[in-house]
């Protein structure tokens, strides 16, 4: 005959008579066999898990056999042995046997192994290489199969106790899902002021650690078998600053009970370095210049563009002419400039901040180049004051201009464009070549020169050289050319005793009011770059002029240890333009050589200049955390595992703290790998 036997049958199958026997592959194989010893406890633990995808029954055993110098203990049904500890049965499937016990052997045992036999009363075994790991006498937290140590919840005021399963080739975790329960004991609970150095001890739970000037608490005793439980009391306020609680700890072995002293340290005390950085936001008032060329008419209709542009129909031109003449351009400069600080003056009476401007109505190209000294004597001087001051400058020219004056690009938005530049001015370690803020102008949010069909779409930027505007108004008419709604500027009110630091080669840190974080030298910080947090947040170092991002300020504490530091804001444009306006998709009929008289008007909104400016409140609670007692205590991490090497202090840094404390009630078998 000749068909597929199971496992378990195999042995009957090889005893009939003319029997062919076609084997099956069932993929048995132990995972797990693993036996360690401890000298200090007369304790061989087992631990095994087998798999087998056939053959596996009620009547499969799992055996064992060691040798002593007592002698040989014959393979036994490892359920048939009596327990040190407590086993639970365990189901693992219906394709695996798997389960651990505790034997009481007083000698060290050699020659230790495991096997499955697929059948009681059968031959058929699987004999898997079985690990053996003696642990002879030694400390408690290196040679003991089990220690005990505490922890707390996140306000520090209930302490949990936990037992934690120490075998060379399991892990916590699995010796307990292989069905081994410890019961252990706390109790003779008190607090000290300081715990044991575990760097020094080489223990980091500090399980037997000695415990010096324990003030006791009137606690009662926590009994478990399972890995975790609550003391039942609450923290009085009289161990509010003690650095850890210290208690004895019971566990049972084969030779009694083991006593030994257990530790529950504080979490790390932190709390946000500094909640919100604020600096009231305020519309600036403009003050406006018409530039122009009075002696000859260069266009009307470009002239009546820029002042509707800059809202400023109505105000009398301010003739540059001189500013043309190489003979009279050094003096009408000078007079240029006194007019520019005597209006100022003026204007700040009112208490405003303050923005110049102009619209350049020229035909000189050579014009911006004379007038870019003014406005860098204007703005240098201005950048020194405080509020009411001149924020910045905002230009209309005739034509495209590339500021040369890192000074004047600075505070300066000088159009039109020049350069087809995407620049993120929210990114404050992204600084653009020096004048590139200055030429990012107003653009339509459709493009140019879109073909529909026999028609053409043109649009014109919002704030055009004269040669744009003319030709658009060449092809479309004057009443396609868009208009603009409104123009605001808006800046920081800076206080009297604001400090600005320059940023190269454009950029700015202002330090408002005052806002400072003091640390001492055992604190600790956690930088955490996120999402809708201000990335733009600086501070100052104790005898370092210039300002530094709040991200080196973990390690830069951490290298010198103590001091005040002042945060302030770095940016790189002291104002904001905002600006509403109606552009045009006009249409022109291209196939029979004249323009349609219509056009399709939008409603447009945009920004130039910083949008760091569209609110005054700039928060950093998330992104800089203070750690300010216990702070080379453990930690929990983000998935609630108490990671006892990694201290606040020496891990947090760079990475973002967010840990998941234990809390009453979340049951007694906590992540703990």
């Amino acid at each position: 005959m000749s068909r597929p036997l199971h496992a378990a049958a195999l042995a009957l199958a090889l005893l009939a008579p003319g029997c062919k026997v076609e084997f099956t592959d069932v993929g048995a194989a132990f995972a797990t066999a693993d036996a360690a010893w401890f000298a200090g406890e007369e304790t061989l633990f087992v631990f095994y898990e087998a798999v087998a995808a056939q053959g596996l029954g009620a009547e499969t055993v799992i055996e064992l056999t060691w040798t002593t110098d007592d002698g040989v203990v014959e393979w036994i049904d490892i359920e048939a042995l009596p327990t040190v500890h407590t086993h639970l049965a365990v189901d693992c499937g219906v394709e695996r046997r798997c389960g651990s016990t505790s034997l009481h052997v007083p000698r060290e045992p050699r020659d230790v192994a495991l096997r499955l036999r697929y059948h009681r009363e059968g031959a058929l075994t699987l004999d898997p290489e079985t690990r053996l790991n003696v642990i002879g006498p030694g400390p408690a937290h290196t040679h003991r199969s089990l220690l005990v140590y505490g922890v707390f919840d996140e306000d520090d005021r209930a302490v949990q106790w936990r037992a934690r399963h120490r075998f060379p080739t399991l892990r916590n975790e699995e010796a307990e899902r292989l069905g081994l329960r410890r019961r252990f004991t706390v109790d003779g609970i008190g607090h000290i002021a300081a715990a044991p150095d575990p760097a020094a001890l080489g223990n980091p739970y500090l399980y037997g650690a000695p415990c010096a000037d324990l003030a006791p608490l009137e606690w009662g005793a926590v009994e478990s078998e399972d890995r975790a439980a609550f003391s039942p009391e609450t923290l009085p306020a009289a161990a509010f600053a003690a650095a850890a609680l210290c208690a004895r700890a019971t566990v049972e072995d084969a030779t009694g009970t083991f006593e030994a002293t257990a530790f529950a340290r504080k979490n790390p005390e932190v709390r946000p370095a500094f909640p919100l950085l604020r600096s009231p936001v305020r519309e600036a008032t403009p003050v406006k210049y018409l530039l122009s060329i009075c002696d000859r008419t260069i266009s009307a209709a470009h002239l009546d563009m820029q002042q509707q542009r800059l809202l400023m129909e109505g105000i009398e031109p301010v003739c540059i002419d001189d500013l043309t003449d190489p003979d009279l351009a050094d003096e009408a400069a000078d007079a240029l400039l006194a007019r520019f600080r005597r209006d100022l003056e003026t204007v700040r009476a009112g208490g405003d901040d303050m923005v110049l401007a102009a619209a350049l109505h020229h035909d000189d190209r050579r014009l911006g180049a004379t007038l870019e000294p003014l406005l860098a004597a204007l703005v240098t001087a201005e950048g020194e004051r405080n509020s009411p001051r001149l924020a910045g400058v905002f230009l209309l020219d005739s034509y495209p201009y590339e500021i040369a004056d890192a000074t004047v690009g600075a505070s300066t938005i000088w159009c039109p464009s020049s350069l087809d530049f995407d620049f993120d001015f929210d990114d404050p370690l992204a600084l653009p070549p020096s004048g590139v803020a200055s030429l990012v102008c107003a653009v339509p949010d459709f493009p140019l020169n879109l073909s529909l069909g026999p028609f053409d779409l043109g649009g014109l930027p919002i704030l055009p050289s004269r040669e744009q505007f003319l030709d658009f108004i060449d092809i479309y008419g004057e009443d396609e050319a868009g208009s603009m709604s409104a123009l605001t500027f808006k800046a920081p009110e800076l206080p009297p005793d604001a400090e600005h630091l320059r940023v190269p080669p454009f950029g700015v840190a202002t330090f408002f009011n005052d806002e400072i974080i003091t640390a001492e030298p055992d604190d600790a910080f956690s930088h955490c770059p996120t999402d809708g947090e201000f990335a733009g947040a600086v501070f100052r170092a104790p005898g370092v002029d210039a300002p530094l991002p709040i991200a080196a300020l973990p390690d830069y504490h951490a290298m010198t240890g103590g001091g005040d530091y002042p945060l302030g804001l770095s940016y790189d444009f002291p104002y904001l333009l905002e600006i509403e306006y109606v552009a045009v998709a006009a249409v022109g009929v291209t196939a029979v050589g004249f323009t349609l008289p219509i056009g399709f008007g939008t409603a447009v909104e945009e920004d130039y200049g910083s949008t760091v400016w569209r609110t005054g409140e700039f928060p950093i609670a998330e992104t800089l955390t203070h750690c300010r007692r216990f702070c080379h205590h453990p930690t929990f991490d983000a998935a609630g595992i108490y990671q006892v090497d990694d201290p606040f202090a020496e891990t947090y840094r760079t990475t973002c703290y967010a840990p998941d404390h234990p809390a009453r009630g979340d049951g007694g078998f906590p992540r703990d790998p």
